[in-house]
């Protein structure tokens, strides 16, 4: 390896033999010197919903860190064995309690997530819905409001995450 650098502050010993350093030279494939085992740090899927009412779009209010207070769209990590469109379904529900249809995919963009002391690259895939009404949300820990706006009238500083940004911004491009 050249130029080795260290996995993250959280994995500094090979998960095998617990040997330091564990080190990366890109930041996703990390070898142990001295049991030569790789660990491949993959990047996680995510899913973000555009819920249209005419229009405008929700909006959650986050209710935890990252982005405690920020906006963002409804959405989550995929579980393992799920599909994105089964994992957008269940994130709409478990975070607004909604039911809104069929998914139509629109477009995905990288992300990070930092959580606790790792930062998550991610890839985050938007789908589309349309509702007949605005509906509301009851709190969450995960979710405090939602809010409807026009696109046009988010303020991109609001929003919680880079992805999400870069999609209204494609979005009101549209």
């Amino acid at each position: 390896m050249t130029n080795p650098r260290p996995l993250r502050p959280w994995a500094h010993f090979c998960p095998r033999c617990g040997a330091q350093p564990f080190v990366s030279e890109d930041g996703r494939r990390h070898a142990c010197a001295a049991c030569h085992f790789v660990y491949f740090h993959n990047l996680a899927a995510a899913v973000a919903a555009v819920i249209r009412c005419g229009e405008r779009v929700a909006f959650i209010v986050r209710g935890k860190a990252p982005g405690l207070g920020l906006l963002d769209l409804p959405g989550g990590f995929v579980d393992p064995g799920e599909s994105l469109e089964s994992a957008m379904l269940r994130e709409i529900d478990e975070e607004t309690g909604w039911s809104v249809g069929v998914p139509r995919y629109l477009f995905s963009y990288p992300n990070t997530y930092p959580y606790g002391e790792v930062v998550y690259t991610t890839v985050d895939a938007f789908f589309e819905f349309t509702v007949e009404q605005e509906y509301p949300v009851h709190p969450t820990p995960e979710v405090s409001a939602v809010v409807w706006q026009r696109l046009d009238e988010v303020a991109l500083d609001a929003l919680a995450f880079v992805s999400i940004r870069t999609a209204v911004q494609r979005l009101r491009n549209a």
